[in-house]
């Protein structure tokens, strides 16, 4: 680990807390557990408690996981505090922080505490290098997720099945694209020490007692050494690079991970019951994912592939020492591939994988051991040629590798819009068209009457699944998915497109590295000794295989459309707004409460009393719509990712598949040389972007990753498709805040038994979840649901799927519907919340216009209807129509998220947003309706007037009363346990 967790309030507590710590004794009388669960910005512990940081104390957790309380003393004045103060706590309530910001975060390598800030440093670059394999992961949850196999899962007696084997076409695909990952990354760092710098960089001894050996300038002195060896000996040492880098990066993914064990732990999300209903709600979603063989297929490939590149050679004068070994490398490399396509059950259902799957794995990590061993011996036993060899396998296989992944990333797009598993099985054969085309092409000669053909038919097999995708938008059949049901094809996409960019970067960079220098004199050493010829070798001789420039090209074509779709998709409707006339309006949120006193409350009321900038000058009221404005900029996101997607495939169509060849006459398209000239200097700015942002992940003095927001969404998902990825966070947090919840409903911390019997029916919990920390807590509400457990209030079993009305969510700048519900249907989507779907944003200078008008609309419909038949309007339950199908507690439909937290007539669910958020949004709709809240927009604990945006909801007004609103819709305590009535007066815009 680099360095100590976040949320330590002072260094005597730094040490990690045992579980074993006895848990403080709450109040009498509080029997309503608050507990805060904070976002990807890693609230500190005391920020998650609006308090000093002195004022707060660790109760609970060690140094990844951590439950945080005010110090008894503080927690007494601020229930004193008149209700509706910013740091008021009702008297009922035990108010608490939970802290997972270190979780997936520390990684480190071995003796990083020896290397120190150059250790650090290259973690944070290898956490760079993962952003593909994350994506690949995203990929997989955002494809279509099969009902649960009953052969696939242990049932109630213990008897356990042997787990699904049958492929699963998206499965397969996702996880083949992912084994093409890892080849791609092996090839890239095999051309760079056994072409760039073992053939290229270091030539052949000449003959006679004072042999001389020719090396490029920039070479180290300390790898002298190498070039003095003979050609295959040297190779055989540079092979190693590969196999080390590799190993160094599945060490820094594993050492991130996370293990949750407590005494109160209960649950382990551990198939108790058969699973059933979406898949956050399978008993066993968050079980951590071993015994699979992924890992050991993917070290084993990495392997073969090595050995295959050190002996797939061609040689002036001599054959291959082992001439089959090239082939069975190919075996071994195709073997993995059907190896990881065979499903074993991972989308929450536990399935007990066979053993021999398990030994299949290891077989196919000794065969690829096999084959490089087998590779180095003959590299070092062969006989020295006369000229240098030739790495044919370097240049051929990541062109291949990189028209395969492409492919794989094409059909993604029409994945969820096929209509059945044989149509998504057929798109599998767009890959194997494309890259058996592309194969074709590389093996034949220049003047070959097909190639053009071949090459052809190669783009438009790519190109097929757009199709498919324009279709869907024309007719709009997917609208409520994100990308219209493209969403595995876009992460496919960029994961890449990232990849294409990170190998050609590496390549490009080495190769203009050591293209520069200055010449030395030679120095014969004599007495048989070889000595070194620095020298600056001509550029052509310092070449690297085509496919890198290719990317290289790629990279420049992507930068480009990108640019030109960003400024179209984000800023375009931004500089529109500037050049009107007369400012755009946008409305804040319906039913925005506000302080109807205090320092804010002026500056509230100027805000909520004016409808928009008519009525006069009103300095408040413009910062506030300029910050929705930008807000609304920022909304845009899924628009900025699909033209990084679109992209990329233009990049792929162009610049990949027809072959571009920059060093001789073999390819069939040739690109502008003013084009090619800027791949140089584009991965340069892209270098020199990606150092930047290392360094800046290692300042503050906590915990750093790359790209916190990207690196907090990547890893709250499992990691199901590449197991170089990310570590799951959420394999954690989703089991400790449930354990804390049963722990606090079944009153743990009561030591006599007839006392706990007696407080356990009075407890209530709300899980008050700002940003990521909702889509955790909708995560702990599923599960806690679909594995249920004894409870101290009746000895029994909760049913599955019913709601006890013990558990209410408080949700805040929440990404529920917009972003999670459109780009993982399966996972959070409206058949898992309950909630409506939502439409992407709109390309208008405000992305969600058309979704407020129809709610407007629809609104005034409820008021006609109502007014006809006499009624109350939609006053009675305007959230009724805007959740349609929403299934009742205990009828037997699907199981949702909010029939989960509805008992009683309305859900004990709100959810706090304001249209200056530029990562919140309703999880209902734009209108009036039972969940939805507005928070007021400027920052009432701040001394000077600031724009509330992303932060600052717990010290909000809206929140207290949101909080009272939840703790009411709970099923009423006890006579032990009666909750005060705590009244607020508030003011609504």
């Amino acid at each position: 680990m680099d360095s100590a967790p976040p949320g330590t309030p002072t260094s005597p507590q730094t040490s990690p807390q045992s579980s074993t710590r006895p848990r403080d004794v709450p109040a009498a009388g509080v029997n309503v557990l608050e507990l805060r669960i904070h976002g990807i910005a890693n609230t500190l512990p005391y920020g998650s408690l609006d308090l000093p940081r002195e004022e707060v104390t660790q109760s609970d957790g060690d140094g990844l996981g951590s439950f945080w309380t005010p110090r008894p003393d503080v927690a007494a004045r601020d229930r004193a505090l008149p209700p509706g103060h910013v740091h008021a706590i009702r008297p009922d309530v035990r108010r608490e922080a939970y802290s997972w910001g270190a979780m997936a975060r520390l990684g480190g390598l071995p003796f990083g505490g020896v290397l120190g800030m150059v250790g650090r440093f290259a973690v944070r670059l290898l956490w760079a290098a993962m952003v593909p394999f994350g994506l690949a992961n995203a990929a997989y949850w955002a494809r279509r997720i099969p009902a649960p196999d009953p052969t696939a899962h242990g049932d109630r007696d213990g008897a356990h099945g042997t787990g699904s084997l049958r492929p699963e076409a998206t499965a397969a695909l996702t996880r083949v694209f992912s084994l093409g990952l890892t080849l791609l990354f092996v090839s890239a760092v095999a051309t760079v020490a056994l072409s760039i710098v073992g053939t290229r960089c270091m030539g052949l001894a000449t003959v006679g007692p004072d042999s001389l050996v020719p090396v490029c300038a920039r070479v180290p002195s300390w790898l002298y050494g190498l070039a003095r060896l003979d050609v295959g000996d040297r190779l055989a040492l540079l092979s190693v690079a590969p196999v080390l880098v590799v190993a160094v990066l599945v060490a820094v993914a594993h050492s991130g991970q996370v293990r949750f064990e407590s005494t109160f732990s209960v649950m382990r999300a551990g198939g108790t019951v058969s699973p059933s209903g979406p898949p956050l709600h399978r008993a066993g979603f968050w079980s951590q994912r071993t015994g699979s063989g992924l890992l050991w297929a993917h070290l084993g490939a990495a392997l073969a592939l090595t050995g295959q590149y050190l002996t797939w050679t061609r040689y002036a004068d001599v054959g291959l020492p082992v001439p089959g070994l090239p082939l069975f490398a190919l075996v071994v490399i195709l073997a993995a591939c059907a190896f990881v396509a065979l499903r074993t059950d991972d989308d929450g259902v536990q399935a007990l994988v066979p053993r021999w799957k398990g030994r299949a794995g290891l077989a196919l990590f000794a065969a690829g051991l096999l084959v490089w061993l087998v590779a180095c011996w003959a590299a070092s036993t062969g006989p020295q040629p006369e000229r240098m060899p030739a790495l044919v396998g370097l240049d051929l296989v990541p062109a291949l590798l990189g028209v395969g992944l492409f492919g794989i990333a094409a059909t993604g797009l029409a994945w969820r819009t096929a209509r059945s598993l044989r149509g998504v099985a057929a798109w599998s054969t767009v890959p194997v068209v494309a890259t058996a085309c592309v194969a074709a092409v590389l093996v034949t000669e220049p003047g070959a009457p097909w190639r053009h053909l071949l090459v052809a038919l190669a783009v438009l097999a790519v190109l097929s699944p757009a199709v498919v995708v324009l279709g869907a938008m024309v007719l709009r059949r997917r609208a409520t998915e994100g990308w219209n049901g493209a969403g595995p094809g876009v992460f496919l996409l960029v994961s890449a497109a990232a990849a294409a960019v990170y190998s050609s970067l590496l390549v490009l960079g080495v190769q203009w590295f050591l293209r520069n220098g200055e010449r030395v004199a030679p120095v014969p050493l004599g007495d048989g000794l070889v000595g070194i010829v620095r020298g600056l070798p001509d550029p052509e001789l310092v070449r690297v295989p085509p496919v890198y420039t290719e990317f290289g090209t790629a990279s420049v074509v992507i930068a480009l459309v990108f640019l030109a779709l960003l400024v179209v998709a984000l800023a375009g409707p931004y500089v529109m707004d500037v050049l009107r006339s007369r400012t755009l309006w946008i409305p804040g949120a319906p039913g925005t409460l506000g302080p109807p006193y205090g320092p804010a409350a002026p500056a509230w009321r100027a805000v909520a009393e004016a409808p928009d900038l008519d009525g006069g000058p009103n300095p408040v009221l413009e910062r506030v719509l300029r910050g929705r404005q930008v807000a609304a900029m920022s909304h845009r996101a899924e628009l900025a990712v699909g033209a990084l997607a679109a992209a990329a495939y233009v990049a792929a169509l162009v610049a990949h598949i027809p072959l571009v060849a920059q060093h001789d006459d073999t390819g069939t398209v040739q690109v502008p040389a003013w084009l090619s000239s800027l791949a140089v200097p584009a991965l340069g700015v892209l270098a020199a972007t990606l150092v930047a942002s290392a360094l800046a992940g290692g300042t503050g003095g906590g915990p750093s990753r790359p790209w916190g927001l990207l690196w907090d969404l990547l890893c709250f998902l499992p990691r199901s498709a590449h197991p170089f990825g990310p570590p799951s966070y959420a394999e954690r947090v989703v089991p400790e805040v449930r354990s804390r919840v049963d722990a606090w409903l079944t009153a743990a911390d009561v030591a006599d038994d007839a006392e706990r019997a007696r407080v356990a029916p009075d407890r209530r919990v709300v899980l008050s979840a700002h940003s990521m920390g909702g889509v955790l807590a909708a995560a702990v509400v599923l599960i806690r649901a679909g594995n249920p457990v004894p409870g101290a209030a009746d000895g029994g079993t909760q049913p599955v799927g019913t709601a006890d009305g013990r558990l209410g969510l408080l949700t805040y700048g929440v990404q529920l519907r917009p972003f999670f519900g459109r780009f993982f249907p399966d996972l959070l989507g409206p058949t898992t919340t309950g909630t409506p779907p939502s439409t992407g944003p709109a390309w208008s200078a405000d992305p969600w216009g058309g979704q407020v008008r129809a709610a407007g609309l629809r609104e005034a419909g409820l008021r006609e209807r109502g007014s006809r038949a006499g009624g109350p309007g939609p006053g009675a339950d305007p959230a009724a129509p805007l959740t349609p199908g929403r299934p009742e507690p205990g009828s037997g439909e699907q199981v949702t998220l909010m029939s989960l937290l509805t008992c009683g007539a309305k859900p004990a669910w709100v959810n706090l947003w304001r249209r200056t958020d530029f990562l919140g949004f309703p999880v209902v709709g734009y209108g009036e309706n039972d969940t939805d809240r507005g928070a007021e927009e400027m920052d009432r604990s701040a001394y000077l007037f600031a724009v509330a945006a992303h932060s600052g909801y717990q010290s909000s007004w809206a929140y207290h009363v949101a909080l009272d609103e939840v703790i009411s819709r709970l099923t009423p305590a006890g006579p032990s346990g009666a909750q005060p009535a705590v009244t607020r007066r508030a003011g609504r815009g």
